[in-house]
């Protein structure tokens, strides 16, 4: 009697949810804070120079690490937190296009990671961008406030571990100032 292959469990796309819907003022990486204030540095600033603070509001993703942020954590008082974009918000330009979005989606532009849109409910959210280059602090106890208040999408696992390893890329890089030649390219 010939064998069967072996029975491999099928994995479906709910098993592993993108969100959840989180309240409270337990801190953890992934956390998205909505319409944020935060501090909106001057475009160009002179050395000498003493600008006016301003604020704005920004959707913002928690990327400091969950045990950073834990309560009775000493010493640590701000939470590093990076921009978050509709895909809407592009209607020109390189994110407007299908294909950087793909690019970015493979990895293969660093500075970017996306987002799947959220089914929740009450929290409906199309395709977001996250923009790692654009890195905001906020202190910790703010932040804890706010959540108190309001619900709010968290990141789940894998994909929040996911996220701070694009985030950990994009600062991780090295330039060589010489490198080795290409191994494909043919001499002649």
């Amino acid at each position: 009697m010939a064998e069967s292959a072996p029975r491999v469990a099928s994995t479906s796309v709910q098993e592993y949810p993108w969100y959840g819907v989180v309240e409270g003022d337990e801190l953890q990486q992934g956390d998205i804070f909505e319409s944020c204030p935060t501090f909106l540095p001057p475009e160009t600033l002179k050395n000498g120079e003493h600008p006016t603070v301003r604020w704005g509001e920004r959707d913002l993703i928690l990327i400091s690490q969950s045990c950073d942020l834990a309560k009775g954590r000493a010493g640590i008082t701000q939470a590093t937190l990076c921009e978050v974009w509709r895909r809407s918000e592009f209607q020109t330009g390189p994110l407007a296009k299908a294909e950087t979005l793909e690019q970015i989606r493979k990895g293969q532009i660093p500075r970017y990671h996306l987002l799947a849109p959220s089914s929740a409910s009450g929290f409906e959210r199309e395709l977001r961008i996250i923009d790692l280059q654009q890195v905001h602090s906020l202190p910790i106890d703010f932040l804890r406030t706010r959540a108190e208040s309001e619900k709010r999408l968290r990141l789940l696992p894998p994909y929040r571990e996911h996220l701070s390893q694009s985030f950990a890329r994009v600062f991780m890089r090295v330039g060589l100032p010489i490198d080795i030649p290409s191994l494909t390219k043919h001499k002649q």
